[in-house]
């Protein structure tokens, strides 16, 4: 008979990942929260690429699955040389789609804030933000790749260091970037802090700069600290074609499944653009607020993912079963607390990203409305998480 799963197993590997998205979202706070100070337009200059951004970060997180799901079940086989050649081709994959992702969006960054509907004055600033963003992409694969491969090799608590240094470095160079020279009151002296002054186009280049230095420190963890998915110079690097079909059946559905969400995404954020830069930026600060209450719920996702995984590598089955129903109920306590969270203090925490007392109550109402679906949100989080362990990336997609 199987062994009991284990609560405290799942939630060992849970809480670091959960606590980096808590602080991945506080960063994605205060990041607004400086832009906001600017007015509605610099919101909305960011807000009309949100749904690119999306894109984006859907199509990098495919490619990380299609990798780490192999490092996962190649561990729980004992099979340690597949799970290392999975890890060093995902290297490889991540430089190529980054690489080809930064030169199609730096193209397009002219074009895709137009066809979206921003409007003249806050197109320049919205052409500049994607141009600056595209830019950090192959650091941004690298950092996302190496994340899920370490996740599903056990190990959720180097990432949540080498994020949240990243999310640190963010602020700081936002800190820095966004805003002009100015004098700052500190414990009643007067100091005078630079600043670029680059506004909208400052906040991109402080989040690719932020990419550019987690994914060098978390190669160096890859190539130094001895596990069976360390990354050596000499290494596998040859595309094997076991690895990289394998690696496309299990990210390619999930790619298809970020593109259809994302497409909504895009479709609505038209439609909102049409509403004119009000609705836009409230739609965007509701957005933003809005992922606090499902941060838990990736947490157990990405938890789920290593454990299932694991498990079905071993061909415990059972156990994998059991496990995934387990996560599954946290899934839904967690997406109870969370749709609370957005119910109870909507309008206090609008409050936090705009100045503007009309952004503050449509994004406010928002909140309300998205709070009731958040329970099966977060449920359907942690259950693409399960499958994906498990090997089945299509029924999520379907």
């Amino acid at each position: 008979m199987s062994k009991q799963v284990s609560v405290r197993y799942l939630m060992a590997l849970a809480w670091p990942a959960i606590l980096e998205q808590l602080l991945l979202t506080m960063a994605t706070y205060v990041d607004t929260a400086m832009i906001g100070a600017l007015g509605y337009r610099a919101t909305a200059a960011v807000a009309v690429n949100s749904s690119t951004a999306w894109l984006i970060m859907g199509i990098l997180t495919a490619l990380g699955v299609g990798y780490s799901v192999q490092v996962t079940h190649g561990l729980g086989a004992k099979d340690f040389d597949w799970a290392r050649r999975a890890s060093h081709q995902a290297l490889v994959g991540a430089l190529a789609l980054g690489g080809l992702l930064m030169v199609c969006f730096a193209l397009l960054s002219r074009h895709v804030p137009v066809w979206l509907g921003a409007d003249e004055e806050i197109l320049a600033d919205a052409q500049a933000y994607l141009f600056c963003y595209a830019m950090g992409l192959p650091f941004y694969a690298l950092l996302n790749v190496f994340s899920a491969v370490l996740r599903c090799s056990g190990d959720t608590k180097t990432p949540l260091y080498v994020n949240t240094g990243a999310n640190f470095i963010n602020v700081v160079l936002n800190f820095l970037l966004i805003f002009p020279e100015r004098e700052v009151v500190l414990a009643g002296r007067t100091f005078r802090i630079w600043g670029a002054g680059l506004k909208v186009a400052g906040a991109a280049i402080a989040t690719s700069a932020s990419y550019v230095v987690a994914s060098l420190v978390l190669m160096a963890v890859m190539f130094t600290r001895p596990s069976p998915t360390r990354l050596s110079v000499g290494g596998p690097y040859r595309p094997e074609r076991s690895i990289l079909l394998r690696a496309m059946r299990l990210g390619f559905p999930v790619a298809l499944e970020r593109v259809a969400i994302s497409s909504g995404q895009l479709i609505m954020t038209r439609f909102v653009t049409s509403l004119g830069n009000v609705a836009l930026s409230a739609n965007h600060v509701a957005v933003t607020a809005e992922a606090m209450s499902y941060l838990p719920a990736n947490g157990i996702s990405f938890a789920a993912t290593t454990v299932v995984g694991q498990e079905v590598g071993a061909g415990e089955e059972e156990r994998a079963r059991r496990y995934g129903d387990l996560a599954g109920w946290l899934g839904l306590l967690a997406g109870v607390l969370g749709g609370l969270l957005l119910f109870l203090p909507a309008v206090p925490l609008a409050r936090l990203f705009s100045r503007d007392e009309e952004v503050v109550l449509l994004a406010a109402a928002m909140l309300r409305i998205v709070a009731v679906s958040e329970p099966m949100f977060s449920l359907s989080i942690v259950l693409s998480g399960v499958l994906r362990g498990a090997g089945n990336t299509q029924a999520a997609f379907i």
